[in-house]
């Protein structure tokens, strides 16, 4: 198992993943693959997690793990790896919503939010405008103090 950015070629295993596991993808296009990461296990897509950057601010989206391969830490390497690219782009906040994963994203640091305090430019994505409903859970965690 390797963690990769996600390349075009790409594109229909990505989505596949994310179908299986409940998740939105129709709104991701190849421009976004940039700050997409994917876990492969030798000739598929077992997981993936992307982020939408905004200067300091960034969406952490599409967290999905395979279920064949689940419980076995993947989900944790790909957030830490994704906050790492964050930091290296000079994100300084992710958010994200979540309607499952509350409780993961707890453990890895993030703290429930009030959607209405996220940063405007966030709340124009795809993900706040219509992807996720207003029962999504909104969570934030900060990069600069770590």
């Amino acid at each position: 198992m390797q963690i990769e950015f996600a390349h075009p070629s790409g594109m229909s295993g990505l989505k596949q993943v994310l179908l299986d596991c409940g998740l939105p993808g129709e709104d991701i296009t190849p421009d976004h693959l940039d700050h997409f990461l994917i876990l492969r296990d030798a000739e598929r897509i077992a997981g993936v997690v992307g982020l939408e950057i905004f200067g300091k601010f960034a969406l952490l989206r599409s967290l999905a793990i395979a279920p064949s391969k689940r419980n076995k830490g993947f989900a944790t390497q790909l957030t830490k790896r994704a906050e790492a690219y964050a930091r290296s782009k000079r994100v300084g906040t992710l958010y994200l919503l979540t309607l499952t994963a509350q409780g993961f994203f707890s453990k890895q640091g993030y703290q429930k939010t009030d959607r209405n305090l996220v940063p405007t430019v966030l709340k124009q994505t795809a993900e706040f405008k219509n992807l996720c409903p207003a029962s999504a859970v909104c969570m934030v965690k900060s990069l600069e103090a770590i």
